[in-house]
């Protein structure tokens, strides 16, 4: 298991994760995706950019990982939730994003938007230096106390 510490931007959010979106008109959506979801992406399309670091990320990504949102808007962590069914498609990405560099997408499953904690209180459980947040998708080492944060927040 790998806690995952994920930045949104606001536009994004308000499109895929704020309200579970409607994904009943996607053609080849995969059985196991629902056809009402919260969706969250991962910055992979080759022709957009080097995303050698999300690739790896990626890889360790798996389904029941332990999600921390951070909202840059908000400059805080304002949710909480679980990797869902995961897969490689442009039609989130076409259809939400205009377009943007995220091809793999994974459902946010157990959803919990009722926290709000600074990024200080995380580091500090995470044992992370000062002024630290994540920019990118950002699998915490496995050498961290991840589960105080888990714990903590109840993910």
């Amino acid at each position: 298991m790998t806690l995952w510490l994920i930045p949104v931007d606001e536009a994004s959010y308000r499109r895929t994760l704020a309200q579970p979106v409607d994904l009943s008109d996607w053609a080849d959506r995969p059985p196991a995706f629902p056809e009402s979801a919260r969706v969250w992406g991962v910055r992979t399309d080759p022709e957009q950019g080097s995303w050698e670091r999300n690739k790896r990320s990626l890889e360790r990504m798996a389904p029941g990982d332990p999600l921390l949102i951070y909202r840059n808007s908000d400059s805080r962590y304002t949710a909480t939730g679980r990797i869902g069914p995961m897969t490689h498609t442009e039609y989130i990405r076409d259809m939400y994003w205009d377009g943007g560099p995220a091809l793999d997408v994974f459902v946010v499953e157990d959803y919990d938007d009722s926290v709000a904690v600074a990024p200080e209180a995380v580091n500090r459980l995470l044992e992370y230096k000062d002024g630290f947040w994540p920019q990118g998708l950002w699998g915490v080492s496995d050498d961290r106390p991840t589960e105080k944060v888990v714990e903590e927040f109840d993910i």
